[in-house]
């Protein structure tokens, strides 16, 4: 059973202050590692991976708005993920300072920064998290956030949206990549970039798994060149990142026309630069100001039924540290039925954004899902959920990824396929199950987005 509670406490009618506009402050702090002290493992390959250097920082970086009356803040940390209960304690620092502010923390799902939920230690039996460190980001959170707030501003909102054909490949079947890239720009009166806000679809896994610098990866290039070619603060946001979205096999030149190395931080700068003009050529070319000064914010709390055996294997062994729960209330044991997770709904001028706790598939968020349904899958005849983007009416519309939460992969349960005979005629099952909470996520997600937008 799933059971789904919406939280209308956070609810503020979306009407603008007498001043008719919208405020922006922007702030961002490092949350680089120190090595040296102990190892730093670091996530989203193998295990043991250890830490010998830094190439450049990892930040939380923050984009605060308000109307006069609601305050939200969005910060994006250039981590592998971090669970609901550390996005909890992140919100009750920042309450101590920033009052009734609305915060959503989104993670980048970078693969070369420090395992910050457990899973990517010495084995697949020991923890990589450094309890120190995931405290040290969670204030980072809360201190960026409250610094962004103290900055806000009257500004223009600009807006844009334009497509990125060749800087996404997808490693799993059927073949559905999410390209788009959306935009925003908060601009002062004398026409200067306050800072620029950037939503998009790839895994940041660049350097590959043979890296052992610490790096934002792609990001890094991606908010570098933002910066230097629009000022301000830029904050790069992940989109729908499942399925797999990644760099991974690109074909790509650097600036003087050389074929770039696969695995290299050539890859991951061609890839965060184009990705970065890509932004500014649309804010160039197409870019409007938003005509609404609506802002507004709701979520709800989804349990989710915890159907991956590997994971409660790990929350036993104490890899993964994560309550369960049952019909609603916190288990006392392993035994629990559910997680509990949050999504979300952010209506910002003439934008609207998904608060997605996972890395959902590209299928989910803008159709494709395989049909006919394959042979193979495991579950024949299951529905097919609805596209998010199909139930938002804004004409920019933004899933933010990996928000206020990470429970792994969001895939359709009719593609499904864990078991022979395999879809596609593979002789073995695609990536991606293994690292899902279970068959059953999707389907309750798409049942808590509909309540929460009215669909």
């Amino acid at each position: 059973m799933i059971a789904f509670v919406l939280l209308l406490g956070a609810l503020v009618a979306p009407v603008a202050p007498a001043g008719g506009g919208l405020s922006f402050g922007f702030a961002k702090r490092t949350i680089t590692p120190e090595l040296g002290r102990q190892p730093v493992y670091l996530a989203g390959f193998d295990n043991d991976r250890r830490a010998t250097g830094v190439h450049d920082d990892l930040w939380a970086r923050a984009v605060a708005v308000s109307d006069g009356r609601q305050r939200i803040v969005i910060v994006s940390v250039d981590i592998i993920g971090l669970f609901h209960a550390d996005v909890e304690k992140a919100r009750a620092l920042l309450r101590g300072t920033a009052g009734d502010a609305v915060l959503i923390v989104t993670s980048t799902h970078n693969h070369q920064g420090p395992d910050t939920m457990g899973l990517w230690g010495s084995s697949r039996f020991r923890s990589g998290v450094d309890p120190a460190y995931l405290d040290r980001v969670r204030r980072a959170i809360a201190e960026t956030a409250g610094e962004a707030l103290t900055r806000l501003e009257p500004s223009r909102l600009m807006l844009a949206r334009t497509r990125t054909p060749g800087l996404i490949e997808d490693g799993r079947l059927p073949r559905v990549i999410d390209d788009e890239l959306v935009v925003l720009q908060a601009v002062r009166e004398d026409g200067s970039a306050l800072g620029t806000v950037v939503n998009w679809s790839s895994h940041p896994e660049a350097l590959g798994g043979k890296n052992t610098l610490v790096t934002s990866d792609y990001a890094h290039y991606l908010n570098r060149r933002l910066e230097e070619r629009r000022g301000g603060t830029a904050v790069f946001l992940v989109g729908s990142i499942g399925g797999l979205m990644t760099p991974l096999g690109l074909s790509l030149t650097d600036a003087a026309g050389k074929a770039v190395s696969a695995d290299s931080f050539e890859l991951a700068q061609a890839v965060g630069e184009r990705a970065a003009e890509a932004a500014i050529e649309a804010l160039r070319t197409s870019g409007r100001p938003s005509a609404s000064a609506a802002l507004a914010y709701r979520s709800a709390t989804v349990f989710v039924p915890l159907e991956n055996r590997l994971f409660r294997l790990a929350a036993f062994l104490g890899v993964l540290d994560r309550p369960l729960y049952s019909r609603g209330r916190r288990a006392t044991t392993i035994f629990g039925d559910d997680l509990r997770t949050e999504i979300g709904h952010v209506r910002l001028g003439d934008a609207e954004a998904l608060c997605v706790p996972g890395e959902i598939y590209p299928e989910l968020v803008i159709g494709g899902i395989q049909d006919p349904q394959d042979r193979g899958a495991d579950f024949p005849g299951a529905p097919r959920e609805s596209s998010l983007k199909g139930w938002m009416r804004s004409e920019f519309r933004i899933v933010l990824g990996l928000a206020n939460d990470e429970i792994g992969y969001i895939l359709p349960r009719s593609q499904w396929d864990t078991t022979p005979p395999f879809a596609y005629g593979r002789a073995e099952s695609q990536y991606g199950e293994v690292n899902s909470v279970g068959p059953a996520t999707a389907p309750a997600l798409a049942e808590a987005f509909a309540k929460l937008l009215g669909n």
